[in-house]
């Protein structure tokens, strides 16, 4: 979303209260990019539809904010709402932040990262220990970059956080605790010998199209929304490979319905940030990723599409189907299920 609001809205647990910091202490940082015409207007150019790069980055809604804080360890749930541009975070001390959640939830185990490569609406929660600085202090939150952005003179700074004497609780076991042990979910429980089928598919541009496995969501229109590039039965364990053979484009690419867990990337073990339950992935320029899902709670047809958004308008997005045969009823049908009831004013 690039003109209009956006916000986050916090899921709590006792798991999660008991480990983590809470209240003023979890923060929602949500991270945008934009540019401004001379009448303080948003301006837009999709660089033929390739993507939107801004000159100005935004926490919050605000320009390179700056935030006061205690000397002790705060809880950051950072959400990449830039609609094209990936960000590569780190401090400007160059010291590790701890990644304790990703899109889905907790990870099983917390991971000290000196940097992290976070894609349009992938989600990573962060603690950062601000008890080694003296009051005082001002560390930022930096941007190092990826390939294939656009960048501008401060598009590498993200916010700046100042350290104040205001007295810490220490009585908040959270003020200077950073768990190890988090907690298991069905995406990082599952084992790659439960999968029953896998699937390759390639994300690319042909011929001027932006085409997951494919498929652009014109044709899923045009076959009046019955063309599926998966469908598996509902509790079903898949392996969705994603390809991306391209070297000019990144792909964050988000699976509805279900979180997956990261087995490998290029043959490789998957990044530590990224070992928790997602559902968006990057794809980055030249990699295979292989994804480890379960197809549970609904059966439906559900969609599969890249998040740089002018490659989503401009049609990479398609759809899959979970539990039905061809010429099944869609019981989920978001048109039929729940039809719209107009109230007299």
């Amino acid at each position: 979303m690039y003109s209009g609001l956006a916000a986050q809205y916090h899921l709590h647990d006792p798991v999660e209260r008991a480990l983590l910091p809470q209240g003023r202490f979890d923060v929602p940082l949500t991270v945008s990019d934009a540019m401004f015409a001379a009448d303080g207007s948003l301006a837009f150019d999709d660089n033929s539809q390739s993507g939107l790069w801004g000159d100005v980055i935004l926490v919050n809604g605000s320009p390179w904010p700056v935030m006061k804080v205690q000397r002790r360890i705060y809880r950051f749930r950072l959400l990449n709402a830039s609609i094209s541009r990936s960000y590569r975070f780190s401090l400007s001390t160059k010291d590790p932040v701890t990644v304790v959640a990703t899109d889905g939830g907790l990870m099983p185990v917390s991971q000290q990262v000196s940097s992290w490569r976070h894609g349009s609406a992938e989600r990573y929660e962060v603690l950062i220990d601000f008890s080694k600085y003296l009051s005082g202090t001002r560390i930022e939150l930096r941007n190092q970059s990826n390939k294939n952005n656009v960048d501008y003179d401060f598009t590498n700074r993200v916010m700046a956080f100042d350290v104040t004497e205001e007295p810490v609780n220490i009585a908040d076991p959270s003020w200077r605790t950073i768990p190890t042990l988090l907690a298991s979910s069905t995406a990082m429980d599952l084992k790659a010998g439960q999968a029953l089928k896998t699937r390759t598919m390639r994300v690319k541009r042909d011929n001027g199209r932006w085409t997951i496995a494919g498929t652009t969501w014109e044709e899923v229109v045009n076959s009046n929304y019955q063309k599926v590039i998966a469908d598996p039965d509902l509790d079903d364990v898949e392996i969705w490979q994603i390809e991306n053979s391209s070297g000019g484009w990144f792909h964050p690419v988000h699976i509805h319905l279900v979180d997956f867990q990261i087995l490998s990337r290029n043959g490789k073990p998957p990044f530590p940030y990224e070992r928790g339950p997602k559902d968006v992935v990057y794809v980055g320029e030249d990699e295979t990723v292989r994804l480890l899902m379960k197809f549970e709670h609904h059966r439906g047809k559900y969609m599969v599409h890249c998040h740089n958004l002018p490659h989503e308008d401009h049609d990479m997005m398609a759809q899959f189907s979970v539990g039905l045969k061809k010429g099944d009823i869609d019981p989920n049908d978001p048109i039929t299920a729940a039809p719209a009831h107009f109230e007299p004013d």
